[in-house]
């Protein structure tokens, strides 16, 4: 979901009245705007009216998209309290759009509301980790009839996620590490063009991901690896090679989680990384910015 990230949420406006946890100084002319620093377009500032329609819509969008990402990054683990209050001031949002993007995770499965409580990151019993692998099964099987062989631009698609998944290895970021490692499988699933059947795949890593802990490096690297290898059967075209190598790794996943789960951290430092690395990408995505002068020296 690099690629959501990267184009769509960077693009959504959002008030900036106070501090929050997407500030960000002002850029250079030409350079990708922070979220907080973001203006109108011109259609937008000759309707207000509409800007606004268009922000609450889109902006419930982003914070679910972003706390998906720190759940797959394991940066939210159950038993974790979602506060309102917390949330949206780390966002710059108002309580009714953060309780508009729990209410859509809350659809995918991924929180629950506790009467006089608030709002909670479940705990994943046996029952609910045998139904997520089972689905998982059913899915992605699927895919690899419908994807092998992979196609060179598919390959491709694949192999970008890899290299990504080794650049975060090799910097040492354990947080982007486990966030690549668990859409891995979602850039599989896109493979088909299906954005329905993307986004099932997408809560069922997520709700793997709260069935596990973060994982070392050197399992982290394991991992790489088996992905490495389910990527070149598929190029290969050896589906009962890269059927196994899928269901080992769906399996791997089907483990109860441990007694000794981690202490819930607190929300601004849990998603502090997760922004941090979404506005680097953002960056990254954005073209240099070229001067007037040497545009003019270049014509």
């Amino acid at each position: 979901m690099i690629r959501a990230f990267a184009h769509g949420p960077a693009s959504i406006p959002y008030p900036t009245g106070r501090h929050n946890l997407l500030s960000g100084p002002a850029c250079p002319r030409g350079t990708a705007v922070p979220l907080s620093d973001m203006k109108m377009s011109d259609k937008f500032e000759r309707n207000p009216e509409q800007h606004d329609r268009a922000m609450n819509e889109a902006f419930p969008v982003y914070i679910e998209r972003v706390m998906l990402r720190a759940i797959m990054a394991r940066r939210l683990v159950p038993g974790t309290c979602l506060s309102e209050g917390r949330l949206a001031f780390a966002f710059g949002a108002s309580r009714a759009t953060v309780r508009e993007a729990l209410v859509r995770l809350q659809g995918r499965g991924l929180v629950h509301v506790v009467a006089k409580r608030g709002w909670f990151i479940p705990e994943q019993g046996c029952d609910e980790i045998r139904a997520t692998c089972e689905a998982r099964r059913i899915i992605q099987t699927g895919i690899l009839t419908l994807t092998v062989p992979l196609s060179a631009r598919d390959a491709a698609s694949v192999r970008h996620h890899l290299a990504r998944q080794h650049a975060a290895l090799e910097d040492g970021d354990i947080i982007h590490t486990c966030f690549l490692l668990a859409d891995f499988h979602v850039c599989l699933t896109r493979l088909i063009h299906n954005p329905a059947m993307t986004e099932s795949m997408r809560s069922l890593m997520a709700r793997s991901c709260l069935a596990r802990a973060t994982p070392t490096f050197h399992t982290a690297r394991a991992v790489h690896a088996a992905h490495t290898a389910i990527m070149e059967a598929m190029g290969d075209g050896d589906m009962p090679r890269a059927r196994a190598l899928l269901l080992e790794r769906i399996e791997a996943s089907a483990v109860p989680p441990p007694h000794d789960s981690p202490h819930p951290p607190d929300l601004r430092a849990a998603l502090a990384p997760v922004l941090y690395r979404i506005e680097r990408e953002k960056a990254l995505s954005s073209p240099a910015p070229i001067s007037h002068r040497q545009s003019e020296t270049q014509a």
